[in-house]
């Protein structure tokens, strides 16, 4: 979440969701003394954090219970990677898309983060 969920107090992303999760997410979670089967789940390769009642297991129903130890996707959401396009794009599903921006140093992190989960893929298959 940024400025603006908390603003809005704004959990829509925390519903259902698909975040990937980089090795470095795990053990900084894991340092807050969560086990990483409790939060994290792999899917044919990809690490995903776990949801619990239609929402991430570290989301109460009104905030992050770990929001300042989040996932990088997290942190850089709504800006999301769009395969089909090959590029960053602001998520739709977010009802405040139109309070961000992408920047160029969003587009850096999200490259590096894309780039960082797939070898991480790669190196678990």
């Amino acid at each position: 979440m940024r400025s603006s969920c908390i603003r809005h107090k704004c959990v829509n992303c925390c519903l259902e969701t698909e975040m990937p999760l980089l090795n470095e997410d795990i053990e900084r979670i894991k340092q807050l003394g969560f086990d990483n089967d409790y939060f994290a789940v792999n899917k044919d390769g990809w690490l995903q954090i776990k949801n619990y009642d239609g929402r991430c297991v570290f989301n109460d129903g009104e905030q992050c219970l770990i929001y300042e130890n989040r996932p990088e996707g997290c942190k850089l959401y709504p800006i999301i990677y769009d395969e089909d396009k090959n590029c960053a794009i602001l998520d739709e599903d977010c009802p405040h898309i139109d309070e961000f921006k992408i920047s160029e140093i969003d587009l850096k992190l999200l490259t590096s983060l894309i780039t960082k989960l797939k070898d991480e893929r790669t190196q678990r298959k």
